[in-house]
């Protein structure tokens, strides 16, 4: 089954290993991502959902309230990184996609 993570740890071994890559490979690369993205934003919603509620959670422990104090806590946390390496590989997908249809209008 082809999904994001497939499509770039493919593109990754072409990049690190010199091959070129043609017109067809990315459109078609460019089509699945634009269709797999939806997949990947909901999970970096999910992320932040769960991201934001375990600031809640500190948040409501404490005696004074002090929203910069639980944010450091949870930038912290293993599911804080999840969520931005979430958002980074959602750039990634955007940025292949544009730089696919930039590379089908020069042919």
């Amino acid at each position: 089954m082809r999904t994001a993570d497939t499509i770039l740890n493919n593109l990754k071994v072409k990049v690190q290993s010199g091959e070129l890559l043609d017109k067809k490979w990315w459109l078609q690369a460019a089509f699945d991502l634009i269709i797999l993205r939806i997949d990947e934003a909901r999970e970096c919603n999910r992320l932040k959902r769960d991201v934001a509620a375990a600031k809640l959670e500190i948040i409501k422990k404490q005696d004074k309230k002090n929203v910069a104090a639980a944010e450091i806590e949870v930038e912290a946390t293993e599911k804080f990184v999840e969520m931005k390496n979430q958002e980074d590989k959602i750039y990634s997908l955007d940025e292949l996609v544009r730089v696919a249809k930039a590379s089908a209008d020069e042919f």
